[in-house]
């Protein structure tokens, strides 16, 4: 199971308006002058070549309209930077960019993929005792599983906006840089709930990716196993919506782990953990991604609103509890009044979705 893990990086954004004194890409080319640029309306994509800049900025402008029409938020300026080379963040910044997001480049994604696979199906051999002509049989059988050049930009097409969104949406609602609080609760992305944050970056995702995670939750809910998962009860975390809306995101703990090595990358790493190395963490962190998904869906309507989750990251972010959200707001929105009655009415949309 392949999970990309980016150093995402934020700053407080310039005093002066960034298209004040000069086009985005004249900006981004001043800090980074041997790279492409393709400008994407709040941002730009640098790239080795004009054409992959293209592309990464065309993801990029499909998430900012998706994020436009479901938070109507301002998005302050970004970067899409593919790696390698290592992205100069502090000139970027000097530049006026808020946001800095990292993404590999076909050849670095594969590279860092093999690094990945290699590492993580070793780890799992060693694990189950196997021989060493079993060990090197099952690294080239999960080696062959690495994504193409294809099964990659279907990737991208999702996880740029959805990486994009994290940063965006705590930008737009929690623009304080988070607590240094030791006692503070941790947080996969910003300052907001991890189901929270999670479900802002998964509604940006394209069509393509939606259909699959909500084909995903059915065939889970129906209690079939789905290989892309793996081996886990998927049926009964998916019901479980306190659980989801308490629950810590399943992949902090691996993203904390592997920060030292994605910051010396340049904020780029590929992680890797077999399928049938077991349930946790890799299996509860992709149902997580597919119950905020249609979680979202349920949301969005039942409302009747496609800015819901922004109607409900605002209370949030007023140091409002989503408890306390329903009880005040939910009626006015169609939603049950407390998270007891939000649970059974979830069940019977999870049910039939």
């Amino acid at each position: 199971m392949f999970a990309l893990v980016l150093l995402l990086t934020s700053t407080a954004a310039s005093a002066a308006p960034l298209h004040a004194s000069g086009s985005l890409c004249a900006r981004a080319l001043a800090a980074a002058p041997d790279l492409s640029c393709a400008g994407s309306g709040h941002g730009v994509a640098l790239a080795a070549t004009a054409e992959e800049a293209e592309r990464l900025a065309g993801y990029a402008r499909a998430g900012e309209t998706r994020f436009t029409a479901q938070f109507g938020r301002d998005i302050a300026p970004y970067v899409v930077i593919s790696t390698p080379p290592v992205p100069q963040r502090a000139a970027l910044t000097a530049a006026g960019f808020t946001h800095v997001l990292p993404w590999p480049a076909p050849r670095a994604f594969d590279e860092a993929a093999r690094r990945g696979v290699e590492q993580g199906t070793r780890r799992f051999a060693a694990s189950q005792n196997m021989t060493p002509t079993q060990t090197e049989e099952v690294v080239a059988r999960a080696l062959s599983q690495i994504p193409d050049a294809k099964a990659q930009a279907a990737l991208d097409a999702g996880m740029v906006p959805h990486e994009l969104g994290h940063l965006w949406f705590t930008q737009a609602f929690w623009p304080q840089p988070a607590s240094t609080d030791a006692d503070a609760p941790r947080h996969y992305g910003g300052p907001g709930p991890d189901w929270l944050d999670e479900a802002a970056a998964v509604v940006l995702e394209d069509e393509a990716t939606a259909a699959q995670r909500r084909d995903q939750f059915r065939a889970l809910i129906k209690g079939e196993v789905v290989p892309a998962v793996g081996p886990i009860d998927g049926r009964a975390m998916l019901l479980d919506l306190p659980g989801l809306l308490t629950r810590e995101h399943p992949g902090l703990a691996r993203a904390v782990a592997v920060a030292p090595e994605v910051a010396a990358s340049g904020g780029v790493g590929v992680s890797f953990n077999p399928a049938g190395a077991g349930p946790r963490p890799a299996a509860m962190e992709r149902v997580f991604y597919i119950q905020a998904r249609v979680f979202a869906d349920y949301l969005i309507q039942k409302s009747g609103r496609p800015t819901i989750l922004a109607d409900i990251a605002q209370g949030m972010a007023g140091g409002v509890s989503f408890e306390a959200w329903l009880a005040a707001k939910g009626g006015d929105f169609g939603l049950p009044a407390s998270v007891r009655d939000l649970q059974k009415d979830w069940a019977a949309f999870a049910t039939t979705a």
